[in-house]
């Protein structure tokens, strides 16, 4: 009789093990991933729902080339292998619908206020799935979605990507400048650039200005066929300038932050990063305290729209 009490009490035992092992192997679970981005959370919900931006951060789409040029509009982005569908999206939140070959799996992203910051924001990804299938296969759908939360966080925060160009905060060097401007028909910008930029240089070693070597510039569209050119160059000395003359002596306050962006490329396309700066300021909840510039870098001041040049564009901020 012991014995038969011993025999079932094992019996008992491995039946409740044998079921807890079912439970926690066999029974489905949701499980939880994290990250924090320095966005607010209606800018990382834009992220999210749309592929236009999916394809940019979700594995393998982001590194496949071919898929980012026929998805706009489209809810489903495609490969050979793979497939996503986006369903139930909002402006901070979609369900997406991964397949790779003949398999299928749903993975929910969120984004949420980070209660520590109110300029960033929490992503969390959930997806349900059981513990054998974590462990006899992880699931490439299941890795492709966990590293494409890493690959989601590290595209946010790296402007180069995020941005088209690399952004970083600097503080205001180069104080003392003289200052020219003029307006002109846009078919004339290019040689009225040149002529303003030859003033001043001639101005600065009239008056022992001590030319730096800085060329800063900016422009704005002027009525219909005109533009308004701000051309300057930096100094080492005081100028004194007398009422009534054009040039102007202008101080920049040292320290001040900036904004920056470099740029190499054809000189035609600058206003993409000036585009960027303004997206990059608004997305991180910048004032601007005076209009944005581009300083030279390449030689000379009167570039062809289709030559190459390095400059970096700012844009004083607080």
């Amino acid at each position: 009789m012991p014995l038969t009490k011993q025999f079932a009490g094992r019996i008992l035992f491995l039946l409740l093990l044998a079921a807890g092992i079912f439970f926690i192997t066999l029974i489905p679970q949701t499980y939880e991933r994290e990250v924090t981005v320095p966005y607010t959370m209606l800018k990382t919900g834009e992220q999210l729902s749309l592929p236009v931006n999916l394809v940019k951060w979700y594995l393998p789409f982001a590194i496949d080339d071919s898929v980012k040029k026929n998805i706009s509009g489209k809810k489903e982005i495609k490969t050979s292998d793979y497939s996503l569908l986006t369903t139930e999206t909002t402006s901070i939140s979609t369900l997406l619908i991964a397949g790779w070959k003949n398999k299928q799996k749903q993975f929910h992203f969120t984004a949420s206020a980070d209660s520590g910051e109110m300029s960033s924001s929490k992503i969390k990804l959930t997806y349900k799935s059981t513990l054998l299938n974590k462990w006899l296969d992880k699931g490439q759908l299941i890795k492709n979605a966990e590293e494409s939360l890493l690959n989601l966080k590290a595209y946010m925060e790296d402007t180069r990507q995020f941005y088209g160009y690399q952004i970083e905060q600097t503080t205001v060097t180069d104080t003392s400048f003289i200052f020219l401007s003029a307006i002109v028909p846009v078919t004339e910008k290019r040689a009225a650039t040149r002529k303003l930029f030859e003033q001043l240089i001639n101005y600065s070693k009239q008056k022992d200005g001590g030319y730096t070597g800085t060329r800063i510039f900016y422009t704005v569209p002027y009525g219909k066929d005109q533009v308004m050119l701000f051309a300057s160059i930096g100094i080492s000395g005081r100028i004194i300038i007398k009422k009534g003359e054009q040039i102007q002596y202008k101080r920049m306050p040292w320290g001040k932050n900036l904004l920056v962006a470099s740029y190499q490329g054809p000189y035609k396309d600058i206003s993409k990063v000036y585009t960027a700066l303004e997206n990059f300021k608004a997305d991180h909840s910048l004032s601007s305290m005076a209009i944005p510039y581009q300083k030279f870098f390449s030689d000379g001041y009167d570039f062809d729209d289709d030559q190459v040049v390095q400059m970096k564009v700012y844009y004083p901020i607080f």
